[in-house]
């Protein structure tokens, strides 16, 4: 009997052993079992976390009794101190249904009595609970399913209860010790194949999830654009753990301080991270940094939550998970998970059987339904763990764009500044140059009227004349030439206290008429002389400036709308701008034009367009620097227009209108 038992318990385990696959193991170990000891079911029963069970292997003998394979039982279908007892003792329980006995085996003492509370069993030895009658609820859903005789071992996994061995039989049975006995080793190989399922489950999922995270990593380092990389991301993120939602929050940066947001899916109404709860969380305020995360079954009863749960009343979100990104000390920003509410409305095949075997368990569902509708799902440690591992990953793609990004903007800000420090040394090194084209230029012009007026009062102190009209005429030109020199120096003295901000202006609001009337009497004989007239379009009654300044301007763009004028015409116009509280006063003239390409540089101290214009027509180039400083000084601006060589020129200046 020891051969053939250790022979049929070899043929039995290494059928079971030939799949490393839970399901096809128990279901190939029913079968064998069921077969080896000719009963009519043989059933696998598996506990869940919250004490309910599911029967995940049948094997039965045809149509003798009803099947339950994937139905679920309430938790307390094995009453807790059932349960209790198969962790205690460890051993099968035997119900024989016609007499109402159960047997509780164990080594030591084969049958006991009693009916114990879990307190009871956990306070009472294994010899004073071995025995009791059986219990008569036990005894009547035995017998409204058909069941004569039950045989139960416990499957234990870890030192806990993983499930129930059950075999059935619709008649009163004796299970002989050889039997029992190779059930039990059975059932330990069961335990075996169980951890190792297990193990190979455990191994898989983290080849899946080390295989999620590879692709994101590789996303998240793609030539793509960060923000379709961030939400695509996100997107493969949400889908990893079941979510129905998601969204991805990065602090702003840079001097434009924008944050960004990324969404998925279902989303609450408002900006949540705006909320304490999200602010506090990123900061790391109350949190273990190695459990800095947060995991919310159900929104609706965390207290922190409460300021923002009215944000998600019109949607089906009921958990969300959310984990600050971090980088170092650096806060990054934050990503949110939803998920929905669910049902879990499990559908009874036994609802819809006839057979009223079962109707006491289909009572028992009826019960067990109701207890799980509108459940909320818990956030496992494997996702859990998943996410952190993506989070690591997002985190170190946004800093590492953002140092790019800074990187990238430093660059820029360096060749820029490489750029104005070329400019301004090209600046400088035409500003020396001027300079001392200036000086020799401005030497030369004060050497030439010094010099005329000091050999024409020579000629006169030694009387080298011939006739008063010969003396007249010399005391003119030395007094032309020593004007001509005061005009020199008074625009160099003009310039140098404007360069050092020493020059006040006065302001005075006047009528503008008649300050243009008495420039056109001043240049009258200019005017007559070539033949050509000034003309005025005055269309502003009063003005608001510094008299004697705007005078001075407006003398030397005449004297130069003259100089540079041979034929045609002199205008002035004033007019009062429409696009802004501004007066525009325009000279312009039918003279020698510039090329357009000039007509900046022309305000430049001691520059004119080019060097012909000054050997034809003198001067130093301080007319326009000296108008342009006093215009500014004054609250406006001016600017110089020419079609051309040739085509004459416009130069306009504006002044504002007194508040």
């Amino acid at each position: 009997m020891g051969l053939n038992r250790n022979s049929l318990l070899n043929q039995i385990t290494n059928r079971i052993h030939q799949s490393l696959e839970l399901q096809q193991i128990l279901s190939v170990a029913v079968q064998e079992i069921r077969a080896f000891l000719q009963i009519d079911r043989v059933k696998v029963y598996k506990f869940h976390p919250d004490g309910t069970g599911q029967v995940i292997a049948e094997a039965i003998a045809a149509k003798r009794l009803p099947s339950l394979l994937g139905l679920h039982f309430p938790a307390d279908d094995v009453p807790p101190h059932a349960r209790e007892m198969f962790v205690k003792i460890g051993a099968r329980s035997i119900v024989d249904v016609p007499q109402q006995q159960i047997s509780l085996s164990y080594l030591k003492f084969p049958e006991t009595t009693g009916d114990l509370t879990v307190e009871e069993v956990q306070q009472k030895t294994i010899t004073e609970i071995l025995q009791r009658p059986v219990d008569p609820c036990h005894v009547e859903y035995l017998t409204a399913m058909g069941v004569q005789s039950s045989l139960v071992i416990p499957i234990l996994h870890d030192r806990s209860l993983w499930g129930l061995l059950a075999c059935h039989h619709t008649q009163p049975k004796t299970f002989r010790q050889e039997q029992l006995d190779v059930v039990r080793l059975v059932v330990e190989h069961l335990a075996i194949a169980i951890s190792q399922s297990q193990l190979l489950t455990q191994a898989r999922e983290r080849a899946i999830r080390q295989e999620l995270i590879n692709k994101i990593s590789t996303l998240l380092h793609s030539p793509h654009s960060i923000q379709t990389i961030l939400q695509i991301a996100l997107e493969s993120i949400v889908n990893s753990v079941d979510g129905s939602g998601g969204r991805l929050y990065l602090c702003p940066t840079g001097q434009a301080q924008i944050t960004e947001i990324y969404t998925d899916k279902a989303q609450p109404q408002g900006m949540l991270e705006n909320a304490p709860f999200w602010q506090q969380l990123m900061a790391g305020v109350g949190r273990n940094p190695q459990h800095e995360y947060v995991a919310i079954a159900n929104l609706y009863q965390a207290p922190e939550l409460q300021e923002v749960v009215s944000a998600f009343q019109t949607t089906n979100i009921r958990s969300l998970f959310v984990m600050p990104l971090h980088y170092g000390s650096e806060t990054l920003g934050c990503l949110t998970i939803f998920r929905d509410a669910i049902d879990t409305d499990i559908t009874w095949a036994g609802r819809f059987d006839p057979d009223e075997r079962i109707s006491r368990v289909r009572d028992s569902f009826q019960a067990w339904r109701e207890l799980k509708r509108g459940q909320s799902k818990e956030w496992t440690s494997s996702e859990i763990e998943l996410v952190q591992a993506l989070a690591n990953h997002l985190s170190l793609a946004v800093m590492q764009h953002r140092l790019h990004e800074y990187e990238r903007q430093q660059r820029q800000l360096l060749e820029r500044r490489n750029q104005e420090l070329n400019t301004a040394r090209t600046l400088a090194e035409e500003a020396n140059r001027l300079k001392s084209d200036f000086l020799s230029s401005t030497s030369h012009e004060l050497r030439t009227p010094l010099a005329a007026t000091l050999n024409y009062l020579k000629l006169l102190k030694e009387g080298l004349y011939y006739n008063e009209i010969e003396l007249k005429e010399y005391i003119q030109i030395a007094y032309q030439s020593a004007e001509n020199l005061v005009t020199l120096i008074n625009d160099i003295l003009d310039l140098a206290k404007i360069e050092a901000g020493r020059l006040v202006m006065h302001w005075e609001e006047f009528e503008l008429m008649p300050l243009l009337t008495e420039l056109q009497r001043l240049f009258q004989i200019e005017s007559n002389c070539k033949g050509i007239p000034l003309s005025i379009d005055c269309q502003v009654e009063r003005i608001y400036a510094d008299k004697f300044r705007l005078r001075q301007v407006l003398t030397n763009l005449l004297a130069n709308a003259f100089k540079f004028t041979e034929t045609g015409q002199v205008c002035i116009r004033a007019i009062t701008k429409t696009d802004e509280p501004a007066i525009e006063i325009s000279v312009t003239d039918t003279g020698i034009g510039i090329e357009p390409s000039q007509a900046e540089v022309v305000f430049e101290p001691f520059v004119q367009a080019d060097g012909s214009v000054k050997r034809r027509y003198g001067g130093t180039g301080l007319g326009l620097t000296v108008c342009q400083r006093l215009v500014e000084l004054m609250g406006g601006k001016i600017s110089l227009e020419s079609p051309g060589l040739g085509q004459g020129t416009k130069v306009t200046f504006t002044l504002p209108v007194k508040k």
